[in-house]
């Protein structure tokens, strides 16, 4: 890293970033400032450029234009490690620490301390108790990483971001897979780095209440510039939804914090809505569904499985049937054994009344049923290869003849399903260059391709933003009342249960609890209560 003297005061600052891929500008000159002490909010539609300006400072990423200052320094940031010696932390969404490690030996991963070609394991032991204990996580630094819960590693991650001398840190969504009291307890962290240690801080979030109750300026990107720079205390959350989703999403997100959740009437209403709303995108994709009218019932008995110790639910045709709980409840592990990925040791599944045991992915996917991860960078999209063949991965075999492969059926097809979905960005570029808002769709897309009669959705609009998740819900629901699928929906977000959701089953500890919310209650706070009330 080299630095040239600019006479500024201390601070990261972001001057006039561009950037472009494939000639398309995602950056238009964004300028973004950041003290000691700050801690700025980083909002923005999917594709409105926060991930790559994150990256940018984070030196992984190299700008076509502009300049970073470190502390009055104008700095080449080229690489990630010159921004950690720029005293820049990056801790992105997706963990990165290595779980078969230990604590300890992840603190000092590339900076190991050895005498003699040998490694002091005793100072970096001590090192690491020191660390985890400054910031108030009750850890065996011996034990490896993996071995605690998702929470844990989250702000362990943060811990060890900050111990190289860190002045400067740069969160991307790090609540993403937490809940309740591990998102205070994170945003205590945060606010802790800020006051007591002064480090200057970026944090990435879609979650307005966290980002109102732990920042204090907020900078809303849309499409690649900044749209507001002000502090919190200077802009309401209704014109900062405003700026980034329009005017409409602010209303309904005014109706939802003032406790206008929908019930069942307003369910009802919201379904008759959208069919106008998403007729064009969803109806032009029911050719790629199988004949029949309507899914199959699908009926789970005292299932058992890895996680799963006595659940019980009937997904209808043509209904979504959310599945809730708190992380850990056992959501995801009873999607996984339904779509063959874990194996089932006990209970029974019908398909329409007759057994369905799928085995593998392979023999559910042939049976009609069909899984959308909640992992889509790790598990779910292939990242060097473009949109259409992420698509058209699962379903080759239909577009060979005579052996050879039929690329140009194939890849009209996909850009039909991708164009339809309304995928925005270069489809024809690399799948990773997407915002996650449409690496999601282009799943979708492939699901949809499967011809699925039953459809498991896991967590499906996970780090997406306001607009992205409206137009997510609307194609679920019409994918279940349209075209008749049965959809099981999973969903840490209570908000989106009741609003997308037309029956309910409560999980708690891998054992749906019988706990049922009354349709006329179906309230984001009456979920959350029969929820713990199970735990």
């Amino acid at each position: 890293m080299t630095t040239t003297s600019t006479g500024t005061p201390a601070g990261l600052s972001v001057r006039g970033i561009i950037k472009r891929y494939s000639g398309v500008s995602v950056l238009h000159g964004v300028s973004v400032d950041v003290r000691p002490g700050d801690v700025v909010g980083l909002v923005g539609h999917n594709g409105a450029g926060k991930s790559t300006l994150l990256r940018t400072i984070a030196g992984a990423t190299t700008p076509d234009g502009g300049q970073i200052v470190v502390d009055g320094r104008a700095a080449t940031i080229d690489s990630p490690a010159a921004a950690i010696d720029a005293g820049i932390a990056t801790v992105y969404q997706e963990l990165s620490l290595l779980p078969n490690l230990t604590v300890a030996q992840n603190v000092y991963l590339g900076d190991e301390r050895s005498r003699g070609g040998l490694l002091r394991r005793d100072e970096m032991r001590a090192g690491a108790r020191k660390l985890v204990e400054s910031f108030g996580l009750d850890v065996d630094v011996e034990r490896k990483l993996g071995d605690y819960p998702v929470a844990t590693r989250q702000m362990l991650e943060i811990a060890v971001a900050t111990h190289r001398d860190a002045k400067y840190l740069l969160l991307d969504e790090p609540t993403t897979s937490l809940e309740g009291g591990q998102v205070e307890r994170l945003l205590d962290m945060v606010r802790s780095l800020a006051a007591d240690r002064g480090l200057g801080i970026v944090f990435v979030d879609h979650k307005l209440d966290e980002l109102y109750a732990v920042c204090n300026r907020v900078v809303a990107l849309v499409d690649g510039r900044v749209r507001i720079d002000a502090r919190v205390d200077e802009v309401s959350r209704h014109d900062v939804v405003a700026a980034i989703a329009g005017d409409e999403a602010a209303e309904m997100d005014d109706r939802l914090r003032a406790g206008d959740a929908p019930t069942q009437a307003t369910h009802a209403a919201q379904v008759e809505t959208d069919e106008a709303d998403a007729a064009a995108p969803v109806a032009d994709v029911r050719r790629w569904l199988p004949d029949a009218s309507r899914g199959p019932r699908l009926e789970v008995r005292d299932l058992h499985a890895p996680g799963v110790h006595g659940v019980s639910l009937t997904a209808e045709p043509g209904r979504v049937l959310g599945l809730y709980g708190l992380v850990g409840a056992g959501r995801t592990e009873v999607m996984r054994a339904l779509v063959g990925l874990a194996p089932v040791t006990g209970g029974s599944v019908l398909l329409d009344g007759r057994p369905y045991r799928p085995g593998t992915p392979a023999r559910a996917q042939r049976a009609g049923v069909v899984y959308v991860t909640e992992e889509r960078k790790s598990d779910g999209i292939v990242p060097k290869l473009d949109s259409p063949m992420n698509v058209a991965l699962p379903v080759l075999r239909r577009y060979r003849r005579a052996g050879l492969l039929d690329k140009r059926r194939m890849l009209r097809d996909a850009d039909d399903l991708l164009g339809q979905l309304r995928v925005r960005g270069d489809v024809h570029g690399p799948v990773v260059s997407l915002s996650g808002g449409n690496q999601q769709k282009v799943l979708l897309a492939r699901a949809i391709a499967q011809r699925p009669r039953v459809l498991l959705l896991d967590e499906p609009t996970k780090g997406v933003d306001l607009g992205v998740k409206a137009e997510i819900h609307r194609i679920v629901r019409s994918l279940a009342h349209d075209a008749g699928l049965t959809v099981l929906l999973v969903s840490s977000e209570e908000e989106e249960i009741c609003e997308v959701a037309d029956d309910i089953v409560v999980v708690s500890h891998g054992r749906s609890t019988g706990a049922q919310v009354p349709a006329e209650h179906r309230t984001p706070q009456a979920l959350r209560l029969a929820a713990w009330a199970a735990a």
